[in-house]
C-alpha cells in the first residue's frame, strides 16, 4: 500500500524492518560466535557501588551539598535579620553570588572526580578483559542470555 503523504509504501517499510532485524541478527550471531568464549558481561552500576572510591564520592558529594544547605540557611537568616530592606537585598544578591560560586566548585570537584572514577572503572575492565582474552564485554542489560559475567572480578581487582 502506498502512504501518499509521505511517499513510502508501507510494503517497503516492512521489508526494510526485516531487512534491519535479519543483520542486527547476523551481527549478533557473529559477535558470539566468532569470539565463542570471548564474550563477557559487566554491570558497571553494581562496580561503582561496590568500591571504596565510588563511596567515598558519593560521602564527599553528600558533604559539599550539607555544607551548602547549611550556608543557605545561614544566609537567609542574616537576611531575615536584616531590617533596611536596601541592605537585606544587597545581602540576599551577595549570598546567592556567594552560594552559586561555591556550588559551581562543588560541581566542577564532583564531575573531575566523577570523571576520574569512570576511567578507573574502565581501566580495571580492560585490565580483567585483557587477561582472561575477552573480545567483546556488553552490560547486561544489552544480553538476554549467555556471557561470561566478569563484574565480580572488576571489583576485586579495584579494591
Amino acid at each position: 500500500k502506498y502512504d501518499g503523504e509521505n511517499g513510502i509504501g508501507y510494503g517497503l517499510m516492512v521489508i526494510i524492518a526485516i531487512l534491519a532485524a535479519v543483520v542486527s541478527s547476523f551481527v549478533t550471531y557473529k559477535a558470539t560466535s566468532t569470539h565463542a568464549g570471548k564474550v563477557a558481561i559487566v554491570d558497571v552500576d553494581q562496580i561503582a557501588v561496590s568500591v571504596k572510591s565510588a563511596t567515598a564520592l558519593k560521602n564527599a558529594r553528600d558533604g559539599q551539598l550539607e555544607r551548602l544547605r547549611i550556608m543557605r540557611e545561614d544566609a537567609d537568616k542574616q537576611i531575615n535579620a536584616e531590617t533596611d530592606e536596601e541592605n537585606k537585598q544587597k545581602l540576599a544578591d551577595m549570598y546567592a553570588i556567594e552560594s552559586n560560586a561555591k556550588k559551581d566548585q562543588y560541581d566542577q570537584q564532583y564531575a573531575a572526580a566523577l570523571k576520574a572514577l569512570k576511567q578507573t572503572i574502565q581501566l580495571a575492565i580492560n585490565e580483567v578483559a585483557k587477561k582472561k582474552g575477552l573480545k567483546v564485554i556488553f552490560s547486561p542489560e544489552s544480553v538476554i542470555q549467555g556471557g561470561e559475567d566478569i563484574t565480580d572480578e572488576v571489583i576485586r581487582s579495584m579494591q
